[in-house]
């Protein structure tokens, strides 16, 4: 895998397996390029001085390469750096478009020894041919781990090299700093090329070319010429491909352009990106494989980790905990993958349970058990004298993990009732379809118990409290909630959200709860996560940790959260509110973005935001100020980029929700929801091996 930016990083984090681990080229650490010598670099020989390839003069990317042209007074320049779809290499090429041909300078910083090449080791290479390979210093995770293992670089035929060597070739006396760089310089040409290979594994089975193009079912969506919504349908289409890009990178090698270190799963994250995305395209083996990785991390007690790594020779790298709603998640995902095949013979596949010792050590059951076990957890993880699940370390606002130890035991998140609720209904859906009726009642009885619960307890004067704080003296705080008097938060989204989509409140009790949102919790580029940000007091905790202490204002802490919003969206979808839905869609399209959201600053047009950022000075000024964000006075940055289970949610959406195609085993249920202005709609897309065009005639209601 490999990461381009635009500012002449043509190949960068360049990894094979572990995508932070086993790094060997070195990776930017801002947007700012303050560090001009990270990843893969060119410099082109213009009489008789070298100029390193930059900011270029028009850049263009495509879902496998990046093309760089540069224009100087002596000719044109063109750089191509690519991922081919059917083979494991990265390539880079080099074509002098006008003018003379020249020799090139293409640095390496090699990053192969655990420190992203910031410590004064170099590089270890051996010719091999006409190449080289280099290694990892023995003293390495990667020397360790891969004692010959590394990674080979290859001119491509034709490309001639006149020296290789060390960090020298970047110093004017030609005397090496002992810096990890690997440098090539080449002959006069018009054309010049290089190959990476990983050599640390054996590289699976090659595939077929057209990819990109099958992942995405091919999708074409086409507008009634006179809509005045055909813009942002086309825009839809456009982004579609990108969003499964973004997805596929979440799922396969988990890392982001902010947040680049990674490289496992959060178990959370990976029951909803990749699953949702999987579901919606119809790729039903690749879940199945899924779902076996993620029950072979369950705890014997029946719990899961917040995250972990899903290859093996890592697996002793993961938390010791985890917040109260992850063990849900596996649950839920393979009860919707159940649903959508029928696979009753997964639910007999024998997995083993994790073990620090190996899974040769460690106790084995099936995935049935595996489920029983997580069911038996959840029932004893209740707020005492109740059904309702309790906090624990958090839920899934990150940001909210209790500051007080007490809180993990009394404190419950309404929000995780739903997701309790919904698991609980699902499974049993799964179960009867597959025959296990007696199993599924009993699921049915114990969700219309906590659902009962819920309505009684959780929805207080009318509105859902984001959190009840239930108190050993008998007396409960709603906190973020009309009646809250310790945060000063009156509204919570993901409850109200949750609670539409699984059903839980009546038809009144969710037109309310709509308002509500609509009122208080929406700004210009969608939904937020609350009323109002959390105080902030220098740092000191008094109920939640990152919340009250975090300096940034961004991500969860500003509050416009992308995956909030998406579900906020699902909401919409469920309650049938087509204008709304699709105007929420096109609030987390990029593309042409600032046309529907006038305060979003200019960003990159192709790929998945996890939040919206509002540009404050500090989280002072963003408090006192919060009530300018909602009118539209405050910039709105694009906040960490790719890294989201949100990309794979998105698609779900644009297909199921919005298309309404949703292809089963054995079956294609349509149910769309499409605004009235887009009547005559056309979908094309392929199912099954075939192409197939769907033709929409919408009503009024959409």
């Amino acid at each position: 895998t490999s990461t381009a930016w635009m500012n002449g990083v043509f190949h960068s984090m360049v990894t094979q397996g572990h995508v932070s681990i086993n790094r060997f080229l070195s990776t930017c650490h801002t947007w700012l390029g303050l560090f001009r010598s990270h990843g893969q670099r060119v410099f082109i020989e213009i009489d008789g001085v070298w100029n390193l390839l930059d900011v270029p003069s028009a850049f263009e990317m495509t879902l496998d390469s990046c093309r760089w042209i540069y224009r100087h007074r002596g000719g044109l320049v063109e750089v191509v750096s690519t991922a081919p779809d059917n083979k494991h290499e990265l390539r880079l090429t080099i074509s002098v478009r006008e003018g003379p041909p020249a020799r090139f300078l293409i640095s390496h910083h090699v990053a192969l020894n655990g420190d992203d090449g910031s410590q004064a080791i170099p590089a270890i290479w051996e010719r091999e041919g006409d190449g080289v390979f280099i290694r990892a210093i023995p003293d390495s995770d990667v020397g360790r781990r891969f004692p010959s293992g590394g990674f080979r670089i290859t001119p491509l035929d034709g490309t001639r090299v006149e020296s290789t060597a060390g960090d020298e070739l970047l110093f004017a006396d030609g005397a090496s700093r002992q810096q990890p760089f690997l440098c090539f310089i080449t002959a006069p040409s018009r054309a010049v090329g290089l190959v990476m290979e990983g050599c640390l594994v054996t590289a699976s089975v090659e595939q077929s070319e057209g990819f990109w193009n099958s992942i995405g079912a091919e999708l074409r969506i086409e507008a009634p010429p006179a809509s005045l919504l055909l813009p942002a349908a086309d825009r839809m289409e456009e982004i579609f491909p990108w969003f499964i890009h973004n997805a596929l990178v979440h799922y396969l090698s988990p890392r982001g352009l902010e947040q680049y270190s990674g490289g496992g799963w959060g178990t959370r994250d990976v029951c909803q990106g990749p699953v949702e995305l999987l579901l919606a395209l119809g790729h039903f083996d690749p879940i199945r494989d899924l779902l076996c990785r993620v029950f072979r991390q369950q705890n014997t007690d029946g719990d899961w980790p917040q995250w972990f790594m899903f290859f093996d020779r890592e697996r002793g790298i993961r938390p010791g905990d985890s917040h109260g709603d992850i063990v849900y998640w596996p649950l839920l995902a393979l009860a919707q993958y159940l649903c959508a095949t029928g696979d009753a013979e997964l639910l007999e596949e024998r997995v083993p349970y994790f073990s620090h010792e190996g899974s040769d050590a460690a106790e084995t059951a099936t995935v049935r058990q595996h489920v029983e076990r997580a069911m038996d957890l959840i029932q004893r993880r209740v707020i005492t004298g109740t059904l309702l699940a309790a906090y624990g370390h958090g839920d899934w606002n990150d940001s909210l993990q209790p500051a007080k130890p007490g809180m993990r035991d009394d404190l419950c998140s309404s929000w995780t009732v739903t997701l309790n609720y919904q698991t609980f209904r699902t499974m049993a859906d799964a179960l009867r379809r597959l025959g296990d009726t007696a199993r599924a009642a009993d699921l049915e009885a114990r969700a219309a118990a906590i659902l009962e619960e819920f309505q009684r307890v959780l929805i207080v004067d009318g509105v859902v409290t984001g959190l009840a704080y239930f108190h050993k003296e008998g007396h409960t705080d709603y906190l973020i909630h009309p009646r809250d008097e310790g945060t000063g938060l009156r509204y919570s989204v993901l409850p109200m959200i949750h609670a539409v989509i699984n059903d839980m409140f009546t038809p009144e009790q969710a037109e309310t709860h709509l308002g509500l949102i609509r009122r208080h919790l929406l700004g210009p580029d969608g939904a937020r996560l609350f009323d109002w940000p959390m105080a902030y007091r220098g740092g000191p905790q008094r109920n939640f940790q990152r919340a009250e202490s975090a300096s940034f204002f961004g991500r969860e802490i500003g509050i416009m959260y992308t995956h909030a919003h998406l579900r906020y969206c699902e909401a919409l979808a469920r309650f049938g509110e087509a204008d709304a839905f699709f105007h929420a869609l096109r609030q987390i399209n990029p593309v042409g973005l600032r046309e529907t959201v006038p305060p979003a600053t200019l960003r990159q047009a192709n790929c998945y935001y996890s939040s919206s950022d509002a540009a404050f000075s500090d989280r002072y000024e963003a408090f006192q100020g919060y009530d300018r964000v909602k009118r539209g006075e405050v910039p709105l940055e694009g906040g960490w980029r790719v890294y989201s289970s949100g990309a794979g949610i998105s698609v779900r959406l644009i297909l199921q929700c919005f298309l309404g195609i949703r292809e089963e085993k054995s079956s294609l249920v349509l149910d769309p929801l499409i605004p009235a202005a887009l009547d005559g709609l056309k979908a094309g897309l392929t199912l099954a091996g075939r192409r197939i065009e769907v033709t929409y005639r919408v009503s009024s209601k959409g």
